[in-house]
């Protein structure tokens, strides 16, 4: 069976308006892969080097000064804008493969140079993201299957590949595609993470580096949430189960009105036998330099397709937790002006707030997430839509308060707690030394007490014998 991509038709207008405007441009799919053989694609974003509202210099031919094939794409720029839009994406999306766009017929000739080198490309781009795969900002390892869409704006017609990674080289195999008239369904799932967990900063030296130690917390923490055990809608749920038999049976139920409107809530429980019986690498340290701290609230939404399983949904949330948490830590490590600290240092951070946008229309519209700092204004992230995914967005269309502002007194507090710790520590030591003292003074005392006691019940047993 050839697999398939499914697309909108809003996907083929963009494209023939990026092949009509700059006459070649790249970019990347995001989506998901719904089922074996089904890939839907919710997002086409062309790579932000190129601004489809400023009109471009062009040679003797006509062309910009810009990429006019495959061959001259900027394999950095590309592999960035992949990186990036990771982290922006929800958890139940990924970034499928590359689009190319031109007006010459020449791009969907799978004969022609431009495939050859399409290869080459996809190779290429796939060795830069594994040597990232390190950053906190990656998961462990990228994908080894990369989608491959050219279309022509002259033929207003496209050849879509699945390319094949392998360590020397890689191969296209036949993909088919289709546009779409009909709106993709989607189901939203909506989850709150609440985090208060301590862990030990391992370091044998006198600097400690702190994205190292930042690296090895989320380790623990993804242990953390594939131990854990996620509840839908207040209930257990059978993993294999399709989404669009459980939303079929849920709404038969007249008393589920939560589920009319297609959100439905989960929570994530982490019992400690949970821990011990599932984890695979259990925490287990017997010397540490310090500690690291994580307290508040990650915000998770994700978009399920019906063919998706529960197993899938719940796979998702936690990704989404793990893409934010990461994404948060590395927006804080690139700020740093020196990574590596002393160990008898004290950092109180407040990370950046994760704030919402729709990429598309509708009852119920997907939504992509960027995060920006305390007294950041939102353009932050109006800047990054169009800058990473090229979405114009207005200020009003950002939802920046589903998760809240750590409250002041609440900071304050803590700061004067971790800084006022070794005075504590001190104060706490001379109490308990006082009062051993006052101890040992007051058995000396009745010692004696004792004693004295003694020598007169024996005078007077004594007296009273003679």
């Amino acid at each position: 069976m050839v697999a398939i991509a499914l697309l909108s038709k809003s996907d083929q207008e963009y494209l023939q308006k990026c092949a009509t405007q700059l006459h070649f441009a790249y970019g990347i799919i995001i989506g998901q892969k719904a089922e074996p053989g089904k890939y839907v694609i919710v997002h086409l974003a062309k790579n932000g080097d190129e601004d489809v509202d400023m009109p471009m210099p062009t040679d003797d031919s006509g062309l910009g000064h810009g990429p006019h094939k495959v061959e001259q794409i900027d394999m950095q720029a590309l592999t960035n804008q992949m990186i990036s839009a990771f982290k922006m994406i929800p958890g139940s999306f990924d970034v499928l493969g590359v689009f190319v766009t031109s007006v010459n017929a020449e791009i969907i000739n799978e004969h022609s140079a431009e495939f050859k080198y399409a290869k080459r490309l996809l190779f290429d781009v796939h060795n830069l993201l594994k040597q990232g795969s390190a950053s906190i900002t990656l998961k462990e390892e990228p994908n080894t299957e990369y989608l491959y869409l050219a279309y022509s704006s002259s033929t207003k017609t496209a050849v879509c590949k699945m390319y094949n990674y392998v360590s020397n080289g890689g191969t296209f195999s036949p993909m088919d595609y289709r546009f779409v008239e009909k709106p993709f369904e989607w189901f939203t799932f909506e989850c709150n993470y609440e985090m208060d967990d301590v862990f030990p900063v391992v370091a044998s030296d006198e600097k400690i580096n702190i994205e190292m130690q930042f690296h090895n917390t989320i380790e623990w923490v993804r242990d953390y949430l594939q131990a854990s055990e996620i509840f839908i809608q207040n209930e257990t749920v059978e993993d294999s189960q399709l989404l669009e038999t459980y939303v079929k049976r849920k709404r038969t139920n007249i008393k589920s009105t939560a589920c009319m409107d297609d959100c439905f809530k989960a929570s994530i429980f982490l019992p400690i036998k949970c821990l011990i019986s599932k984890c695979v690498n259990p925490i287990q340290v017997r010397e540490f330099n310090g500690t690291i701290h994580f307290q508040g609230t990650i915000t998770s939404r994700i978009w399920c397709n019906p063919k998706n399983t529960l197993a899938d949904v719940k796979r998702f949330l936690r990704e989404d937790i793990m893409r934010s948490l990461t994404a948060r830590i590395q927006v804080y490590c690139d700020g740093l002006t020196d990574p590596n600290v002393s160990n008898e240092s004290i950092f109180i951070s407040e990370p950046p707030r994760r704030v919402y946008f729709s990429i598309n229309t509708g009852h119920r519209p997907i939504q992509f997430s960027e995060y920006i700092f305390r007294g950041e204004a939102p353009t932050v992230a109006v800047a990054q839509a169009k800058q990473i995914l090229d979405l114009d967005i207005t200020v009003d269309s950002i939802v920046a308060d589903w998760e809240g502002l750590a409250e002041d007194d609440a900071f304050n507090e803590e700061t004067a707690n971790s800084l006022d710790t070794s005075k504590q520590k001190v104060i706490k030591h001379s109490e308990r030394v006082s009062a051993s003292r006052e101890l040992t003074r007051a058995m000396y005392m009745l010692g004696i007490a004792v004693a004295l006691l003694v020598l007169v019940v024996s005078v007077v047993v004594q007296f009273i014998l003679k």
